[in-house]
């Protein structure tokens, strides 16, 4: 994994090093980050109408069915629906599973949202959240909402700047009226942003909060398919997390961004009781296996066998820079972003990430045993000629375990590449502690991939492969895979032309 890390470090240095010197002799004359660097993605779809018709296998059951997926976009405006109708082929029902519980046939919209994130003062984002951050990152950072393709959950995130001088954003994980959800805000203020000065009229200082008391639960089954109850019955007590930073753009101009910033951050104590007990039980299984074998643990819970009180807050610091570049005009993007951590016991950098959702507790588990460390966050994309993007981030502690893992994500999207040929990809993994599962499909894994082929203008053929959480006819949920071929139709509605779906976020502001 050093290796891995150390790989990263190259990389980004050498995709720099190149920029830097194909433009440095350009002084550019704008500072701001709205000057004429074009930070929006160009890659966005049209306004289109797409109905997918096919065959998938579900917990051994067989359904064929359509799914309707229409996005429309009106200026700044877009709407983005999913309307599944599969028949189970045994019986002839419609299959309802996706619509149960929580927010309900709400489901249906995948998304609504206003404007750009950091493009546009106002931008308002409603439904799927996958790609969320809120500040530079440090606490929530790649979040998502859709860890369950079943169980899609309605949410908001917004970031909202007045005059720019003072703004605010936010994000509330899930509207399910049973439970207290995510729930994370920061005000922040540009003091100089109505001024003409340059660099510094885009300095932002801002202060994150964050807060859960999530009280729902997902029944599974274990290997020998017994059912398990998995309530969030640690986070339900309520996890609390803040932070402060502070950001700057030091150059902007028609060929290159940078962004400098720092933030410290802090994960305040769970106060379960059931937490603490069952902490106090993982200690002494601890010090007993030392005993045993003679070889003594870094688990810093061996601390509180005889106080029963290791476990307490947590605080985290870095340091990062983003950069954007442009190669010819829009012949080659390149977005990149590295960053240091630096962070004490019982911090984990971009807590609420991507893998949050798929088990709170085991994640507050996990942080419960965490080591002070060190560490890298990395991330990477390239756009060429508008019509290919690929990207990935990777947060790599210098020593990786299982209390302190790695945790990779992946996006390709080939859909403008060729003329009839769609491609499109998205991969989270986490839990990482080596390469070598870095790939295996298992309970830390989310995967969506569309392979299709245009037979005419408006008709086309393809399959659908998606590893996810699905909810079973006996109301378990399992990570499995949905493999579904389908025939449809996908025809652009032009009534309003713009940018449908914003650009995949690694964490850099759009």
């Amino acid at each position: 994994m050093k290796k891995l890390q150390n790989y990263l470090l190259i990389t980004v240095f050498l995709f720099s090093f190149f920029n830097f010197s194909a433009i440095a002799q350009d002084e550019g004359t704008g500072t701001d980050e709205n000057s004429d660097f074009d930070i929006e993605n160009s890659m966005g779809n049209q306004s289109s109408l797409s109905a997918l018709l096919g065959y998938t296998d579900i917990g051994g059951e067989q359904f064929i069915g359509l799914r309707i997926q229409p996005e429309l976009s009106i200026g700044k405006l877009g709407f983005g629906f999913d309307i599944p109708l599969m028949f189970n082929l045994s019986d002839g029902s419609l299959r309802t599973e996706e619509f149960k519980d929580g927010v309900g046939w709400a489901r249906l919209i995948r998304y609504v949202r206003w404007g750009v994130k950091k493009k546009d003062p106002v931008y308002v984002r409603v439904g799927d959240l996958t790609g969320s951050y809120i500040g530079y990152g440090l606490l929530l950072d790649n979040y998502t909402n859709a860890t369950s393709f079943e169980k899609r959950k309605v949410g908001l995130t917004f970031d909202v700047l007045v005059k720019n001088f003072i703004g605010v954003e936010g994000l509330y994980s899930d509207f399910d009226p049973v439970s207290t959800n995510l729930l994370a805000f920061r005000p922040y203020v540009k003091p100089l942003g109505m001024t003409d000065i340059p660099i510094a009229k885009t300095i932002d200082i801002g202060f994150t909060y964050v807060t859960d008391h999530d009280q729902t639960a997902i029944i599974t089954e274990d290997a020998d398919g017994n059912e398990i109850e998995n309530k969030n019955e640690y986070i339900k007590d309520g996890m609390k997390a803040w932070s402060i930073d502070m950001g700057v753009i030091p150059l902007s101009n028609s060929f290159m961004q940078i962004r400098l910033y720092t933030q410290y951050g802090k994960l305040l104590k769970n106060s379960s009781e059931l937490l603490q007990n069952d902490l106090n039980l993982i200690a002494d299984g601890i010090r007993a296996e030392e005993l045993a074998t003679g070889v003594a643990s870094d688990n810093p819970l061996v601390k509180g066998v005889t106080t029963g009180n290791a476990y307490d807050a947590g605080s985290g610091f870095s340091m990062g820079a983003d950069f954007r570049f442009k190669v010819g005009g829009n012949v080659l993007r390149i977005d990149t972003r590295i960053e240091r951590l630096w962070y004490k016991e019982f911090f984990m950098p971009q807590f609420f990430n991507a893998t949050y959702e798929f088990s709170k507790d085991q994640q507050l588990l996990l942080l419960a045993q965490s080591n002070g460390k060190k560490g890298i966050y990395g991330a990477l994309t390239l756009t060429v000629l508008d019509k290919i993007k690929v990207g990935g981030s990777l947060m790599i502690p210098d020593d990786v375990s299982e209390t302190a893992p790695a945790i990779l994500t992946l996006n390709l999207d080939a859909s403008q590449l060729m003329e009839k040929v769609v491609i499109t990809g998205q991969y989270v993994k986490g839990g990482l502690t080596g390469l070598s599962d870095a790939f295996e499909l298992d309970d830390r894994s989310l995967l969506n991939a569309r392979v299709a082929y245009k037979l005419y203008k408006f008709l086309m053929i393809g399959m659908d492969y998606k590893w996810t959480w699905s909810k079973l006819e006996d109301g378990t949920f399992h990570a499995t895979q949905y493999v579904t071929p389908y025939i449809g139709f996908s025809m652009p509605l032009n009534i309003g032309g713009g940018n449908t779906s914003e650009p995949v976020d690694f964490g850099i502001d759009e």
